[in-house]
């Protein structure tokens, strides 16, 4: 940036500020000369103050894991003719994360819709998800947020649409007679609805300007990797640990698109990606693996798993479930995930904490980071449907000994209480 433009910018700052502007105002108007379409209100401001808090380093760690993909992604979006920015909307909702997964069943690091990635060519079964694929989910958002754009022609309401589907969309305009006023339709929103939009502003100001705020990225190593092809029958990570000495955290982070920490057999043996340091001793027991999975006593290789038929509707789409040979569980985190209910002994003591309701809240959030069932949130709180009121407050029996986590939770923002459920 030339020392003009600079002294520009800063006296159009300066300007703004003498007649009200605040720093977010001043720094959106900015942006709108790069393409930005020009949205402020105060639920903005307020949720970019929350970010720039920094609680728990989750703002560096968004912002290390944006430096991690934005070359892979801002690539992806020229080849689609798609604006700079566009790279900010997964930091909102799932905070980059790849094995990020809602309540809706939304996954990925967008994340989209079963319907969504299967419109966009992206495989799904009870074991291997590509919507979880950093690459591919990236592609095939692309694709979506163009075909989103040739219809609306306008990115607030693509950005909505995006998240919110365009369906549930064009059902508020048409409530509003066609109006396409976005500041109207942002009015006639659900607030859960509006955050799309909020947390996609709060990130684009906080990210894009992270240096002069001060913010310091969480650095998220990357290590050279190597596609390499896995053995005839499934291979747990498990085995790659304990046999070729791969970290399961680092098999984790290179395969997300595996739901159960083993790479599926499919009748072909699939690819997976390994730390290049490990691929000559992987290629060195490759044999030695198949038999001794095929010799281990109590392990039986799963040949077959769980598929999934989509029958679509005009209004509705049904899954139909056919079960393999055994069940497995999603592993979205760094754990595989336990059952919410709590077992506890006497030394287990359990406390009431409070929480203040914000805009944006949902029951299965709450009962996710809050670690209990929506039965118990509901009955705790003698809350009759799902509807939560914003700045009322909630109560959660928790075990004392995590009494300070759970207090932490009234200052996170949305993304970052949606981020913790998606992996815990």
């Amino acid at each position: 940036m030339s020392l003009k433009l600079r002294i520009f910018i800063l006296l159009v700052m300066v300007c703004g500020l003498a007649v009200g502007q605040n720093d977010v105002q001043l720094r959106l108007k900015t942006m709108e000369s790069n393409g930005v379409p020009y949205f402020y209100n105060n639920d903005i401001e307020i949720t970019v103050q929350d970010w720039l808090k920094n609680e728990n380093e989750s703002t560096s760690i968004f912002y290390g894991r944006l430096q991690y993909y934005e070359a892979s992604i801002d690539r992806i979006a020229q080849k689609y003719g798609l604006p700079w920015f566009v790279k900010f909307i997964p930091a909102g909702t799932s905070g980059f994360e790849p094995r990020y997964r809602d309540e809706s069943g939304a996954a990925g690091m967008w994340p989209l819709a079963y319907t969504i990635g299967k419109k966009y060519d992206l495989r799904e079964t009870a074991l291997f998800d590509e919507r979880r694929d950093p690459l591919k989910s990236s592609e095939a958002a692309c694709q979506y947020l163009h075909d989103l754009y040739h219809i609306y022609g306008d990115w607030l309401k693509v950005i909505t649409a995006f998240r919110i589907g365009p369906i549930r969309l064009n059902q508020v305009i048409h409530g509003l007679n066609g109006d396409l006023d976005f500041n109207h339709i942002y009015d006639a929103l659900e607030p859960e609805e509006r955050l799309p939009v909020i947390q996609f502003y709060a990130a684009l100001v906080v990210l894009h300007h992270a240096k002069q705020y001060g913010i310091k990225p969480f650095k998220v190593e990357s290590q050279d990797a190597v596609e390499v092809q896995s053995v005839p029958t499934v291979l747990p990570f498990k085995v790659l640990n304990e046999k070729v000495g791969v970290g399961l955290s680092d098999l984790r982070s290179l395969n997300p698109e595996f739901r159960a920490d083993m790479v599926p057999y499919f009748g072909t043996p699939c690819t997976f990606r390994l730390p290049a340091a490990y691929v000559g001793v992987y290629q060195s027991k490759k044999d030695s693996l198949v038999y001794w999975i095929g010799n281990k006593q109590g392990f039986i290789p799963i040949i077959r798993t769980d598929t999934i038929a989509v029958v679509e509707g005009d209004s509705s789409i049904n899954l139909v479930v056919a079960k393999g040979d055994q069940s497995v569980t999603d592993s979205a985190g760094v754990t595989p995930p336990v059952p919410k209910t709590i077992l506890t002994t006497p030394a287990d003591k359990k406390i009431w904490v409070y929480y203040r309701v914000k805009s944006g809240d949902a029951v299965y959030t709450l009962s996710d980071i809050f670690d209990c069932t929506p039965e118990q949130l509901k009955s705790w709180n003698h809350v009759a449907g799902n509807n939560l009121s914003v700045g009322s407050s909630l109560k959660f029996y928790v075990l004392a000994s995590r009494k300070g986590y759970y207090l932490k939770l009234n200052s996170l923002t949305i993304a970052q209480k949606r981020n913790i459920a998606g992996v815990d």
